[in-house]
C-alpha cells in the first residue's frame, strides 16, 4: 500500500461553513433587523410620511392599517398595489420598506467593521478570504457593497427598482452556498467565504 508523505509544515485549509449554519445566522439577523425596523417605523413613521407626502392631509402613520382606504386609491378608484397584495395602505408599506432598508444598512456595518454580524457571532462564524486568510478592510468593503449596496438604491425613488432587483439577485444567490464551494453569490464576486472563527487566525 502506497504511503502519501506530506510536508511537516503543510496546514490543512479550514472547512468553509455551508448553507444550514449560514441560513440560521441569516434568520437570526433578519429577525433582529425586523424588530429594529418595526421600532423605527413606530417611532418615526409619521415623520417619514410627512416627508414622502408633504401635501397630504393625512400624515399620521399606523402600523395596523388604520389609514382610510380612500387615501390609497388612484383617480379611477383602484386600490394601490400594496393595498391589493398586502392589505396595507401605500404609506404604511413605504414606511416599512424605508425603515427596513435603513436598519439593514446600519446593521450591515457590523460585517463591514467587525467581519461578522450578530447572527454569525452567536454561531461562531466569521468572514474571511476564500483561502481562509483573515479578511482585510478592502475585502470586507467590497463584500459589503455587493451584498448590501442594493439597499442604498431602494432609498432613492427613481432607482428603487434597481435596488429591488439587486436585492432579489443577492437573496437568490445565497442558495449557491448549497454547492461544493459553500459560497454565496456575493462571496464568489469578491473571493470571500465564511468559516468558523476558531479556524481563522487573527
Amino acid at each position: 500500500m502506497a504511503l502519501h508523505l506530506y510536508p511537516y509544515n503543510e496546514v490543512p485549509t479550514p472547512e468553509r461553513v455551508g448553507f444550514a449554519r449560514r441560513f440560521l445566522a441569516a434568520m437570526l439577523d433578519n429577525l433582529l433587523v425586523s424588530v429594529l425596523a418595526l421600532g423605527m417605523a413606530l417611532s418615526l413613521g409619521s415623520t417619514i410620511v410627512r416627508v414622502l407626502q408633504p401635501h397630504s392631509d393625512s400624515t399620521e402613520f399606523s402600523i395596523f392599517g388604520e389609514n382610510s382606504d380612500e387615501a390609497n386609491e388612484d383617480e379611477d378608484g383602484a386600490r394601490s398595489p400594496s393595498q391589493q397584495l398586502l392589505g396595507m395602505p401605500e404609506e404604511t408599506f413605504s414606511v416599512l420598506l424605508i425603515a427596513n432598508s435603513v436598519m439593514t444598512l446600519l446593521y450591515s456595518l457590523l460585517e463591514l467593521f467587525t467581519g461578522a454580524s450578530v447572527g454569525k457571532r452567536l454561531l461562531g462564524l466569521v468572514i474571511a478570504s476564500d483561502t481562509a486568510e483573515p479578511a482585510t478592510r478592502t475585502l470586507l468593503l467590497r463584500r459589503w457593497w455587493v451584498k448590501f449596496g442594493g439597499y442604498l438604491f431602494v432609498l432613492i425613488p427613481f432607482l428603487s427598482t434597481i435596488g429591488s432587483i439587486w436585492g432579489f439577485m443577492i437573496s437568490c444567490g445565497f442558495l449557491l452556498t448549497l454547492g461544493a464551494s459553500h459560497q454565496a453569490l456575493h462571496d464568489m464576486a469578491v473571493h470571500s467565504a465564511v468559516f468558523f472563527s476558531a479556524d481563522i487566525e487573527h
